[in-house]
């Protein structure tokens, strides 16, 4: 259709050229060629411009932008010319689209009188016209240029009735033009047509895309011969149809040649379903074209549903592809296709088929087509799967035993063996026959495989021993040979079969372990760690030798679960009790300590780590370990000790210090317990005496003597040698209570305190005389620090607050920092700036906080000056199931000795 199209194009009068939808040329007919002085086919160019190079690009530029806008339009290109010279020719490009989208353009070029010169200028001027005013202005021409086209062209309205049919088509139908404008009511489209034809124009028209439908039309004579007609729209620049350009093209005869093939093609399937064979045909393509009645009777599809490549549904999935790429294979060849696979039945059953197919050639050597058979194969097939099976199995079964399979003669001769024999050794069987001799037995295992094997030979009883054998490669493996003779019905020895089974991996893991189990149990012995396993099931309880020691318990002994719980002291019995307990509930991860009362009577501290599981036999058992860490617990004990011990030195090394600072506190509630005596003397002198006035003096004397109370309380706690007291405190009132303490220190020190304490604190667990030696050392710190600043402000800000779960206390101070050495090591014992001090004081507190669970630490400040605080875990309260309160127990020790 293609060919006949662009035939048709070339006989046309007017200059016809069609470009591809970026705008490039891909057709010119022969009369533009002709025009334009070129020879040979014009493709995927730029049209030819006749002009200087600037108006060149300015008119590609509107071409360009003109294609991109998908709509009718027209444009005056300067062209050249066959004389030599240069014309303006007015080009008038329809779009042709498929679902909306511009596919190619159509157009046609009429040449105008304009002088190049104007042709840029005429060019914009059209270029801002819209499709329908140019179709307007160039109406005349557009008639003559149809009625010079040697085929039918008809033109329809935008609502798609006729307007205008050109000379050719009127000489076709014999008809005026107003006969022809109903021609849906009238005889020119054979009746079995219209319905289509009409549809295929109203369903272009309602969309506004092309149409391309094969109709018969009546001649003048009444014959009716068949067209293809196609119709383009003719769009303006907002979208709109103008009009339709319908092409007539006259494909009769190809029609009847198709017909006639028909029935040639008809009569010889006629012949071929009588034929008692599936035959079937193909075009050159390998497009099936037909399959006999046999061959759809046996797959039960429709000719319908075979043609094409849906034979190809009923093959076997596994066979598809292979069968796919011989047939391409054949079909670019042009050999004989001779092929195997499988076909379903309509009965579901997949069946082998032998596929053959010739190529029928013309006259000169052309495949015009292709005859196939398809030949049921199925019971030869059956028949060669039967035998091949048989004999892989028996070579699986020699092959598939995990060994090496030899076979010897009664008298010891090699005479066969498996593929793994072969792949082992590398050799041929005849010089695997010599393996007393020729190398492959480990020389230290050569002379237990003679005297074993030969014994064999000689008795006749089944031989098993281990030996190593040298691999191809150079490795020696460990393999266990075992042999059975095979005996004829007279008890005779057939032959011999032996085994061989490398078991080297085996040997490998079993040393391996030996030496793992030997290496644990050093390493527990040396890090005093045992193992065991608790079957919770069955109460087997398995223990390392180390767990063994750590129990002080004979190796020899048979354990059991009453020998730990017999072991354990009164205070790790409901531990390890409430742990097994657990444990039967379901898997769980431990991590607890408890105590041991050895023979001796001595105590043992042990930390155990234990999960519990299920095993495969479906029984919750206990694995852990055991670590005896009595050495660590004593010296942390000696420890914490020596650490109270040098906690006790520090606060009295601080007593001289504080003497002047308890004093000036002692002195204050003192004076003032006198000033009110005095007082209450003098009001109870009067007459009458003032009971009021002497009561307010009395309570005050009270309050004066409870501070007074209070300094010698925490004189007392602070150098006393008894283990602080744990309880939940006040962060703030500890703060407070330091102030306080060493309020004189900062007015001798010409030093202003202020603080920030956040409301509403959570209490602290934690020692309270501990806490106020804390801060304490950390202030004092922060007035000695601004002891030489003369030159700004001596402050100091003390802040508390909460910060997840912590209360956090610092002091900021402006002081001299913490000079050229910075803030390294100010935490390690022993350690000053200052040239009486020890150098214990922070080092002693980090280890107070540190006991607390807490963390000090050290910063300078943007400015002058450092800030030293420290963070300590709040105090939790734990709540019993009968909804009690369990914690630390709050004492009031402080009141003792107050004046009340």
């Amino acid at each position: 259709m293609e060919v006949e199209l662009c035939r048709v194009l070339d006989a046309l009068p007017g200059m016809v050229f069609t470009a591809l939808a970026d705008g490039r040329i891909d057709f010119m007919n022969r009369a533009l060629t002709q025009y334009i002085g070129l020879s040979g086919s014009w493709s995927d160019r730029a049209w030819p411009v006749a002009a200087p190079a600037k108006e060149v690009d300015e008119l590609t530029r509107r071409w360009q932008s003109l294609v991109s806008r998908g709509d009718a339009f027209e444009i005056i290109m300067p062209t050249p010319h066959a004389d030599g010279g240069s014309r303006c020719l007015r080009l008038r490009c329809n779009p042709m689209r498929e679902h909306d989208r511009v596919v190619k353009w159509c157009g046609w070029a009429i040449e105008t009188s304009m002088p190049r010169s104007h042709s840029a200028e005429r060019a914009a001027q059209i270029d801002g016209e819209t499709g329908e005013q140019a179709s307007r202005a160039s109406e005349n021409e557009t008639k003559l240029t149809l009625e010079n086209i040697p085929a039918g062209i008809g033109v329809l309205g935008a609502d798609g009735d006729v307007k205008a049919i050109n000379g050719h088509l009127q000489k076709y139908y014999g008809r005026t033009l107003d006969e022809l404008r109903n021609w849906g009511d009238s005889d020119v489209v054979h009746p079995d047509d219209m319905t289509r034809v009409t549809e295929a124009v109203k369903g272009a028209v309602a969309k506004g895309s092309a149409y391309d439908v094969e109709v018969r039309l009546r001649r003048a004579d009444g014959a009716y011969r068949w067209f293809q007609v196609i119709g383009h729209p003719l769009k303006v620049d907002n979208g709109g149809i103008v009009r339709w350009y319908a092409l007539h093209i006259d494909i009769d005869e190809r029609k009847q040649a198709e017909e006639a093939l028909k029935s040639n093609e008809l009569e010889l399937r006629k012949i071929i379903n009588a034929l008692p064979l599936t035959v079937w045909t193909s075009r050159p393509d390998g497009y099936c074209d037909f399959v006999n009645d046999r061959w759809l009777a046996y797959v039960g599809l429709t000719a319908d549903q075979a043609e094409g490549w849906g034979w190809t549904g009923v093959i076997h999935p596994d066979d598809a592809s292979h069968l796919a790429s011989s047939w391409n294979v054949c079909l670019a060849s042009g050999l004989p296709a001779d092929f195997e696979a499988r076909m379903r039945g309509s009965d579901g059953e997949y069946r082998w088929f032998l596929f053959r197919a010739m190529p029928f050639r013309d006259g000169d050597g052309k495949i015009i087509k292709w005859y196939g058979t398809h030949i049921d194969i199925e019971d030869r097939k059956q028949a060669e799967g039967a035998l091949w099976e048989r004999e892989r199995e028996s070579r699986l079964i020699v092959d598939g035993i995990a060994g090496m399979i030899a076979i010897f003669a009664p008298d010891g001769q090699l005479i066969d063996g498996n593929q793994q024999i072969v792949d082992y050794f590398k050799l041929p069987l005849s010089t695997l026959n010599n393996w007393a001799t020729n190398g492959i037995t480990h020389p230290d295992d050569l002379q237990l495989c003679v005297d074993s094997f030969m014994a064999s030979i000689a008795t006749g009883k089944p031989y098993d021993y281990e030996t190593r054998f040298l691999r191809h490669d150079g490795a020696w493996r460990w393999f266990q040979l075992r042999g059975l003779p095979l005996r004829d019905a007279d008890g005779r020895i057939d032959r011999w079969y032996g085994l061989l089974t490398d078991i080297d991996d085996r040997k490998r893991t079993e040393e391996h372990l030996r030496r793992n189990e030997a290496f644990l149990a050093d390493a527990q012995r040396l890090s005093k760690t045992g193992s065991f396993l608790l079957n919770l099931a069955t109460g087997e309880l398995i223990w390392s030798a180390e767990t063994y020691r750590i129990f002080d318990v004979d190796p020899s002994t048979q354990v059991t679960l009453h020998t730990v719980l017999s072991s354990l002291n009164s205070e790790s019995l409901p531990t390890v009790e409430g742990v097994i307990a657990k444990a039967h509930e379901g898997d769980a991860d431990f991590d607890f300590e408890i105590a041991l009362v050895t023979l001796d009577r001595t105590l043992k501290h042990i930390r155990v780590l234990a999960h519990s599981a299920k095993n495969k036999n479906g029984d919750q058992e206990l694995i852990g370990a055991l670590l005896d860490i009595t050495e660590s617990r004593n010296a942390e004990d000696a420890l914490n000790k020596a650490r109270s011990e040098l906690s006790y030195v520090t606060r009295v090394t601080s007593l001289g210090v504080l003497t002047a600072s308890i004093a000036h506190e002692l002195n204050q509630p003192l004076a003032g317990i006198v000033a009110n005596a005095s007082t209450y003397l003098r009001v109870l002198a009067t007459d009458p005496p003032d009971l009021d006035v002497a009561r307010d003096t009395a309570r005050r004397m009270i309050r004066d003597a409870n501070r007074a109370a209070d300094v010698i309380v925490r004189l007392r706690a602070l150098f006393s040698r008894k283990p602080p007291l744990m309880e939940a405190i006040d962060i703030n009132d500890v703060a407070g209570e330091v102030i306080a303490l060493l309020s004189s220190h900062l007015q001798r020190a010409r030093t202003s305190m202020t603080t920030d304490f956040e409301t509403n604190l959570p209490r602290v667990a934690g020692a309270r005389v501990q806490l106020q030696q804390v801060i304490a050392n950390l202030l004092r710190n922060a007035i000695e620090a601004l002891s030489d600043v003369t030159d700004r402000p001596r402050r100091i800000l003390l802040k508390t607050q909460a910060s997840s779960g912590e209360i956090k206390l610092s002091i900021e101070d402006t002081g001299s920092g913490f000079g050229v050495q910075g803030a390294a090591g100010i935490f390690d014992a022993f350690y000053t700036t200052k040239p009486e001090g020890m150098g214990i004081g922070l080092s002693v507190s980090r280890s107070i906080i540190e006991s607390h669970n807490g963390r000090l630490w050290a910063i300078a400040n943007a400015g002058h000056g450092v800030t030293v605080g420290f963070t300590v875990p709040t105090h939790t309260v734990r709540r019993t199931s009968d909804g009690s309160v369990e914690g630390d127990v709050l004492t009031a020790d402080e009141t003792a000795g107050r004046i009340s």
